[in-house]
């Protein structure tokens, strides 16, 4: 049955000498075995994680051989599977928080089990310790490599995630509007750009995007690269920020979750995926902010032989279209219309992040948008 996240019919349960198993240590792919088995082997469905609502990202596991099951006493909460990307972290790892709130002070840590086996699986939830924290976990948290029989467990369903489930029940809503953030001061610049040109390679981004941030920092705008910057430091932005412009990205979720309905936020389009609509859809849902889409791509350029867009690949967005946009939303001021991207600036770009990426990028065909046309209405 697909995931509804807003059946109320344990949503939340107590399990009693669980088995909590990790993905077979072979496993390298998304999917995989894992989860949470009933002392006599049952599957807890509840401990199912969802990439949509209707796609699972895990499937019930083989009962480990007894041998291998180390002991865990106490009380404990599943928290799901630890993403070591920032992005799938705090909307995938994060799902199950909400269950905080009804626990808090009955259990004595979180449990993740990893994407993929590795002896380092601990450091990627102690990387993120900050930031659960900031998200209201008060408790200690680990990323188990080998099967646990744990004395009690509470098992949560999934409460928020990707696709058509970025909206949340309002039970992960009300949880993130009162714990995200809370304690941290607004603190940074009023209007933030969030810049990808200083990430590594294999992260894609705009193409000319160092022309925009020119375009923007005369209107007011700081450059904001989150990367260099803690996570609390990030919270404390992006509550201060009353305008936020972005390509889609994985920082507009942690807005999502600490922003406010004061805040206008635009979202570039960056490749022919459906993702800054369900962006927006979250930062409306979340905090009633004044979200929008700008959609002006005119062509995807991907690396090497890729046949779609991707993580990796670039947007060249029609810069004419895109202030046209945002200058009707109030979020630029200039009279002056921003010129197109010529072609020695697409040239000296590409061959940019072709050197940083030690591959060849070619352009997919053209999104069919028109190139220079001012006067059409880009945002959705």
């Amino acid at each position: 049955m697909p995931l509804s996240l807003e059946d109320p019919r344990d949503e939340l349960v107590l399990v009693e000498n669980a088995i909590v198993v990790p993905p077979p240590a072979e496993s390298r792919t998304r999917q995989q075995k894992s989860g949470v088995l009933t002392a006599d082997g049952s599957f807890v469905e509840n401990s199912i994680s969802w990439g949509r609502s209707t796609d699972t990202v895990n499937a019930a596991p083989d009962m480990p051989d007894p041998d291998t099951i180390e002991d865990l006493p106490g009380t404990w909460m599943y928290a799901g599977i630890a993403y070591g990307h920032f992005g799938h972290f705090i909307v995938e790892s994060m799902s199950r928080v909400w269950a905080m709130d009804e626990l808090r002070g009955k259990i004595d840590g979180l449990i993740f089990t990893p994407k993929v086996i590795k002896p380092t699986a601990d450091r990627t939830v102690q990387v993120y310790e900050p930031m659960m924290r900031a998200l209201g976990v008060d408790v200690p948290a680990r990323n188990t490599i080998v099967p646990l029989r744990v004395e009690r467990l509470y098992v949560p369903r999934q409460g928020f995630g990707m696709h058509d489930l970025i909206v949340g029940s309002e039970r992960f809503r009300n949880y993130m509007k009162a714990e995200a953030g809370k304690g941290i001061d607004p603190k940074g610049a009023e209007r933030i750009y969030i810049s990808r040109t200083r990430l590594p390679a294999n992260r894609g981004g705009l193409l000319g995007e160092s022309v925009l941030e020119a375009l923007l920092a005369a209107e007011g705008y700081a450059m904001y690269h989150p990367q260099k910057e803690t996570q609390v430091d990030q919270i404390a932005q992006y509550k201060a920020a009353r305008d936020i412009i972005s390509v889609d990205c994985s920082p507009l979720h942690l807005v999502g979750y600490v922003g406010n309905a004061d805040q206008r936020i635009a979202i570039l389009t960056r490749r022919s995926m459906d993702i800054a609509r369900s962006m927006v859809n979250q930062l409306r849902t979340f905090n009633d902010s004044d979200a929008f889409e700008v959609n002006t791509l005119v062509r995807d350029w991907v690396p090497g032989k890729a046949h779609r867009a991707g993580r990796s690949s670039f947007g060249e967005i029609d810069f004419p279209r895109t202030y046209a946009a945002l200058k009707a939303k109030g979020m630029i001021a200039s009279e002056t219309p921003w010129p197109a991207l010529t072609d020695e600036q697409r040239t000296a770009d590409l061959a940019r992040i072709e050197e940083l990426h030690g591959i060849k990028f070619n352009a997919l065909e053209d999104t069919g948008q028109p190139l220079e046309d001012e006067n059409s209405d880009a945002s959705s």
